[in-house]
């Protein structure tokens, strides 16, 4: 009998971004990587094999026990470049708990890159993910190199010993150590992508003289849009194509491009990645190949390019780009093959569907906007939307981003990075694929149903300062104005126009949109003027309005009623408000009913007071988003995340597939990070319902015992005050009544001493999106929980500021809390510190993906959970290749 051989096992794969810009490949071995592993150190020079293992010692033992590392306590880590392994790092976890000593190395030649750096980054994040705390290395004093990585990681570090030390890392995650990661992958990031936006040498490879080739568009546009680097076309056949002579290969170029532009079709995409690979080439970009008939074919040779493009190091734009353009003076790179002309300027535009970039390209042109680059990134398996973020936040002539996004690749990254550039240049996005107004299918929650549509795609822009449009011309009339204009410093809106019922318009869109028309201090407001009040009256009240002190933006009407000048109007008002520190948006129109033609920049100007109104608004809220404080972590007592991770666990072993917790499992599940409850006690006869009642000796509720998630309240099986055993046991049957007419089972029902009425009910719940992960939702309680669109969503705050911005979003909770008709000022410290350690408690454990707090009873002095549901499930780790 043939006995099957056992399948190979599944390699732990991680992409990573050196200091230079280069990717590098990190995998878990097996033993068939014995040969490389040893051949890796046994290459090392003489001091580097003295550093690693503390004298000249064999490297075969090393290299077969690094070989067999690819368990839970035993892990190793190897880099490959061209094939050949570059580094290893490893930790062995110690008899100690939680305790793993850590070690690498790094070939001569490739030292100083950060290799070690995002290998110890890597086996951390992995090890803390598996239990481990701390990582112990040994290291020779003289061994500057793995000493430095250590201190400039970001984790807590410890050392003793003289000639050798010892040194201990506390890996476990912190925001400290995820800002040190996020400035490296910046920092790389840009580096990377220097070879795509910004080369010095272009191949265009698979371009030909036949007409319709799309390499030779790209090459004709390259070459018609004055590139100032050097730019090649090459073809297996030779020739001439665009007045220059072709290569035949990559191998015949004397210096390796730093950018090969490939336009082909099928496998001919991979010989010539291997090729560019193998020439020195730091970035592709990867035309469309034309339609493909199978898909799996198309995956697997996309996953092979992958492959290629990471064993050689490089970074990679497309499969499917359009190009990219770069119209800065020292570059000057049009890398498309469409007819797009657009002037430079301070517009940076992304999109992954070539057709929309086309428009939002035409767009710009259109309005006389100047674009710095543009990048389209087809199906982004490898530059994403992110690395465009990390490079733009960091150009100079970039002061506006527009942006056409699908989906998140990974939402954490992203929101980190939006948020950050977000800080110094406005992020504009319209969002496609968006979901529809229904209530999820399998919702058994109150905050499962009330998360419809695109509500966690809004929580997760707003958390990160993206502001969303629905559509390309209100995208378009806020990119003119954030490229033209200040921000305001607050909502205070004057208004110029020389026509009553526009100024009525304008102040009743302002009205809509949270602007205040208010009058001036020294001036009428709305300033209204002649039918035909001419350019120079118009630079009088400009001017008056723009220095009122009142005034924190302005809006300026002009309809051209007969014989006027719009376009003189329109010119003084540009000249006018040229320089000032607060914004002007204009409507000047002409008597035809069209924008007049302009000669430059100027103010924007809008056909509709609607959108001079609309893009004000946009203008503070970003101002708004901007004055907030960055916010604080919390750092709380009583957080007791083994504790939670027991509970978790002890219910998954009883029910490995998970689902809701009973009563006592959720109390105790909140209680581990401190989170108030009134407990409950189950009773299954009145008589158990007499005997708590008598022992808490106050007024009590007692409500239906139904199985989560059913609630009570849902059949108004809730009764309130009661005192003494008569009440009880009446109620008891009241109760009993009341389930049985509604068709339902009695099994009982729950006491809990009675809070006092007073304060407002609220819901605080959690649901896990798909696509993002988990959202919290703040929203009224009780009875009201989920009901209309009363409900907030947020991803999870981890900041003071986040918590309190997802409090002031659910209006009608804000109301509450801040003392509605008269009432007193609840407690919104409480509340905010609840939903804060809530949060904590579900980043401890992902297993619970589904949860209502409801209600949260909010007093004037502190916040108490009344009643929950919370269901868990298994974790399904997400595994993403790509690191940064």
């Amino acid at each position: 009998m043939t006995l099957a051989s056992a399948p190979e096992p599944r390699r732990l794969v991680r992409d990573v971004l050196l200091r230079d810009g280069a990717t590098l490949r990190l995998q878990t071995p097996t033993p068939v990587d014995y040969e490389d592993i040893k051949a890796f150190y046994d290459d090392l020079s003489e001091e580097s094999r003295y550093l690693r293992f503390h004298g000249y010692g064999r490297t075969d033992t090393v290299a077969r026990a690094d070989a067999e590392a690819s368990g839970v306590d035993r892990l190793a880590l190897l880099g490959r470049h061209d094939g050949r392994v570059v580094a290893v790092a490893s930790y062995d976890g110690l008899r100690e708990p939680g305790v793993a000593e850590v070690a690498f190395a790094v070939a001569d030649d490739d030292q100083r890159r950060g290799i070690g750096m995002r290998m110890l980054e890597q086996l951390a994040e992995i090890a803390a993910g598996r239990g481990i705390h701390r990582f112990d290395a040994e290291v020779a004093a003289g061994n500057r190199l793995m000493l430095g990585v250590f201190e400039h990681a970001g984790f807590a570090v410890r050392r003793k010993g003289s000639s050798e030390l010892t040194v201990s890392l506390d890996i476990t995650p912190t925001e400290a150590v995820l800002d040190r990661i996020d400035e490296r992958d910046h920092f790389a990031a840009v580096a990377s992508l220097r070879a795509i936006l910004a080369p010095a040498s272009v191949a265009v490879v698979g371009a030909a003289a036949t007409p319709g080739n799309v390499g030779r568009a790209v090459l004709q546009n390259i070459i018609a849009g004055g590139f100032e680097g050097v730019v090649t076309p090459v073809n297996r056949g030779g020739g001439v194509v665009c007045s220059t002579r072709a290569a035949r290969s990559l191998a015949e170029l004397e210096v390796a491009p730093e950018l090969v532009i490939i336009a082909a079709a099928g496998d001919e995409v991979l010989e010539f990645a291997a090729e560019a690979a193998a020439s020195g080439a730091r970035a592709l970009l990867v035309l469309p190949a034309g339609p493909e008939q199978d898909v799996e074919a198309l995956l697997a040779r996309e996953e092979r390019l992958l492959e290629i493009v990471r064993g050689g190091g490089l970074r990679m734009v497309g499969p499917s780009s359009l190009g990219v353009i770069n119209t800065a003076a020292e570059v000057s790179l049009n890398a498309t093959f469409t007819g797009a002309r657009v002037r430079a300027g301070a517009l940076a535009i992304g999109s992954p569907s070539g057709a929309v970039g086309i428009g939002l390209l035409g767009h710009a042109a259109t309005r006389q906007l100047g674009v710095s680059m543009f990048a389209s990134l087809g199906n982004r398996a490898d530059v994403s939307t992110n690395d465009l973020l990390e490079y733009w936040e960091q150009d100079e002539r970039t002061a506006a981003v527009v942006l056409y996004v699908e989906s998140f690749g990974n939402p954490e990254h992203f929101t980190r990075i939006a948020r950050r550039v977000s800080r110094n240049k406005p992020i504009l996005a319209l969002k496609g694929r968006r979901r529809a107004e229904r209530v999820l299918s399998d919702a058994r929650s109150h905050t499962a149903a009330a998360l419809r549509g695109d509500a966690a795609v809004d929580a997760l822009l707003k958390q990160a300062g993206v502001l969303r449009f629905h559509g390309g011309e209100e995208l378009f009339d806020a990119a003119e104005f954030f490229e033209r204009q200040p921000l305001p410093s607050g909502r205070r809106i004057g208004i110029v126009s020389n026509s009553a019922g526009v100024a009525t318009l304008a102040a009743d869109a302002c009205a809509t949109r949270r602007l205040d028309v208010r009058e001036a201090s020294e001036a009428q407001n709305p300033l209204l003027m002649g039918i035909g009040a001419r350019a120079d009256e118009y630079a009088a009240s400009v001017r008056e309005l723009l220095g009122d002190a009142a005034i924190d933006a302005l809006m300026v009407f002009y309809v051209d009623f007969h014989d006027g000048d719009p376009e003189a109007v329109l010119e003084t008002i540009s000249a006018v408000s040229e320089g000032q520190p607060k914004p002007v948006a204009a409507s000047v129109v002409r008597s035809d009913g069209r924008l007049p033609t302009r000669t430059g920049s100027g103010v924007p100007n809008f056909l509709f007071p609607e959108s001079c109104a609309a893009v004000l608004a946009r203008a503070a809220d970003r101002r708004e988003w901007l004055s907030r404080p960055l916010g604080e972590f919390p750092q709380y007592l009583g957080l007791d995340g083994s504790a939670a991770r027991a509970v978790i666990a002890s219910v998954l072993d009883r029910e490995p597939a998970g689902g809701w917790l009973s009563l006592a499992e959720a109390e105790a599940l909140l209680a581990t990070h401190g989170i108030p409850v009134v407990a409950s006690d189950r009773c299954q006869d009145v008589e158990r319902a007499v005997t708590v009642a008598a022992e808490i000796g106050a007024p009590v509720a007692l409500k239906a015992d139904f199985a989560a998630p059913a609630h009570a309240s849902d059949i108004d099986a809730v009764l309130l005050g009661l005192k003494g055993e008569p009440a009880v046991r009446s109620c008891w049957r009241e109760l009993e009544r009341r389930v049985r007419a509604a068709g339902q089972e009695w099994t009982g029902a729950t006491v809990q001493r009675l809070v006092e009425p007073g304060g407002t009910d609220v819901l605080v719940g959690a649901v896990g999106d798909p696509d993002l992960g988990p959202v919290l939702a703040l929203s009224p309680g009780g009875h009201r929980a989920g009901l209309g669109r009363g409900a907030a969503f947020r991803l999870l705050p981890v900041t003071d500021t986040e918590a309190d911005e997802l409090i002031d979003s659910a209006e009608g909770v804000a109301t509450e809390l801040d003392g509605f008709r008269g009432s007193p000022l609840l407690d919104r410290a409480a509340l905010r510190e609840l939903i804060l350690r809530f949060t904590l408690l579900l980043l401890e454990t992902p297993e619970v993906v589904e949860a209502d707090l409801n209600p949260v009873r909010c007093m004037t002095n502190g916040c108490v959970v009344l009643d929950m549901r919370l269901r868990i499930e298994r974790r399904r780790p997400v595994e993403r290749v790509k690191t940064w």
